[in-house]
Formats: C-alpha cells, sequence, structure tokens
C-alpha cells in the first residue's frame, strides 16, 4: 500500500461507532433523518444488511424488487451486485437505521479453502435474498460484531467473521470467491483502502508490483477503466459519510480525493441521481 494510504479508515457515527474499512470486512451503520433513493448502487463486496429502524428496498431490471423492514431478517447480497437502493424512514421514530457488513475477497477465498467439505453441495448465492435471522444466526452476528468493535486482533477477527459465514452456509447462503483473483479485484481492494488519495495509474501499479503498461493492459483485458474504477468507489465511500457521519460536504469532498465541493456534487449527482444534500 502506498505510504500515504490508510489500512483503516474510521468516522464517526451518531452513536460514536466507528465506519471501518479494513482487509478482511467492511462495517457500517447507515443513520438517516429523510429518505432518500439511489441508482445503480454498486455492492463491491459480498454484503448482508440488517435493518434496525425503517425500510430498504433495493431493485434491480427484470428482477422483483426486495424490501426489508425492522424485523428478524437479514438480507444477503453477493459481490458487485448492482440496485437502485430507496430507504424510507420508520413513521413514529422519524429515522432510518440499518447495519451494513461486507467480506472482503480475501477472507472469502480462505473460508473456501478451509471449509470445502461443508461447502461442496451449495451453489453460489447470485443476486439479493431475504434469510431469517433466527435466535442461533443473531447470536453468531453479535458476537462477532462485538469482537470487530472492540478491536480485537485480526486473528479473532478472522475467526469470528468465518463463523458468521459458516452460519449462513448451514442456511444454504454461500458467497462465490472470484477465481485467481483478478486484477480489477486486487486493483478495487486497493483504492478502496484510500479513496482521498491522488491516485494514478503509475501510483496504482507500482504498489500492484507491476509496470504501469502491465496494469492498464490487463485492465484493458478485464474491461475495467481505471478512472471510472476510481470514480465509482470514491462515490460509494461518498454515500456512505454521508449515511454515517455529520461532517459537511466540503469534508466529505476531500475524504473523496476531490478538492472543489462543487465537481464532487456533480459527480455524485451524474452517479447516483440526487444531490450530496438529498442524502441529508
Amino acid at each position: 500500500m502506498h505510504p500515504e494510504a490508510r489500512g483503516n479508515a474510521e468516522n464517526l457515527l451518531p452513536d460514536q461507532l466507528p465506519v471501518i474499512h479494513d482487509r478482511l470486512y467492511s462495517l457500517a451503520q447507515p443513520y438517516l433523518q429523510q429518505p432518500h433513493q439511489a441508482a445503480n448502487f454498486r455492492f463491491f463486496e459480498p454484503s448482508l444488511l440488517r435493518v434496525n429502524s425503517g425500510q430498504l428496498t433495493l431493485s434491480q431490471e427484470h428482477e422483483t424488487p426486495v424490501t426489508l423492514g425492522n424485523s428478524p431478517h437479514l438480507m444477503v447480497i453477493s459481490q458487485h451486485t448492482q440496485a437502485h437502493v430507496s430507504k424510507t424512514l420508520n413513521a413514529e421514530t422519524g429515522i432510518f437505521s440499518s447495519l451494513f457488513l461486507g467480506f472482503s475477497p480475501a477472507l472469502i477465498a480462505g473460508f473456501y479453502r478451509d471449509n470445502a467439505s461443508l461447502l461442496t453441495p451449495l451453489s453460489p448465492l447470485n443476486g439479493i435474498q431475504i434469510l431469517l435471522l433466527d435466535d442461533e444466526l443473531q447470536e453468531t452476528l453479535d458476537y462477532c460484531l462485538h469482537g470487530l468493535k472492540n478491536s480485537a486482533s485480526t486473528a479473532v477477527q478472522q475467526n469470528r467473521l468465518t463463523g458468521v459465514l459458516i452460519a449462513l452456509a448451514e442456511r444454504g447462503i454461500l458467497f462465490m470467491p472470484r477465481a485467481g483473483e483478478p486484477l480489477g479485484t486486487r486493483l478495487t481492494t486497493l483504492l478502496a483502502s484510500a479513496p482521498e488519495f491522488a491516485w494514478t495509474a503509475a501510483h496504482a501499479s507500482q504498489q500492484l508490483a507491476m509496470s504501469e503498461a502491465t496494469l492498464r493492459r490487463r485492465l484493458v483485458e478485464e474491461q475495467i477503466s481505471f478512472r471510472t474504477l476510481l470514480q465509482d468507489i470514491r462515490m460509494h465511500h461518498a454515500m456512505t459519510l454521508l449515511q454515517t457521519t455529520r461532517w459537511s460536504l466540503s469534508q466529505i469532498a476531500d475524504a473523496c480525493g476531490y478538492r472543489a465541493s462543487s465537481r464532487f456534487s456533480l459527480r455524485f449527482r451524474q452517479r447516483f441521481g440526487c444531490s450530496p444534500a438529498d442524502i441529508r
């Protein structure tokens, strides 16, 4: 990783809990006081969502919309799923709040290696599914979250995250690893670790131990645009910060690598179909 890039990023939530981006997982707790919609939101990692207050709806083209409210259920989502997102407030409290937990490609790959016998009969998840949050799964998830939020060691974090993956597999939910970890996946992980950094293809290629020419050639082979991927990562990071911090728009723009708030707002509207101010 670049010396100026960060391995973890923590931002203040309304309840003082951090938003964490780690090499094993991502964890956030969106908190909104007005409804909002976003077009074509991309889940970069296999993810699970729990709604604590309000209602969440994900819509994909040619698919029936999937809705999750404040009930004992989880929404599980496969890697790189894109969906239109709609969040509505709880009628009584006027608040939307939820839990987001993403599992890194490296964690998923290790899980496959270590649990082959358990996973053989299962078909990987493709898209979005609602899963009952039974008592045992709730306990497993709470135990995992307690470890993640209390700065447990990497070994403990991996063990607890794996426990959640095993519990999901026992209920028929399996996240698919990316075979051979394509360059696009490695690049996404690198850029997402420090979206505020002034990334160039030259900087990224150095961190990935290859020449810039090789990086660009392999991205063409995978039909990935470096600039588009970087912008997409920054916009999704902005969406998370808007929902989980009290930062000003200029602070969020700066945290996403934009020195001009006007340019940041333009890119955000182009990506999600709404302005940053609309989220709050």
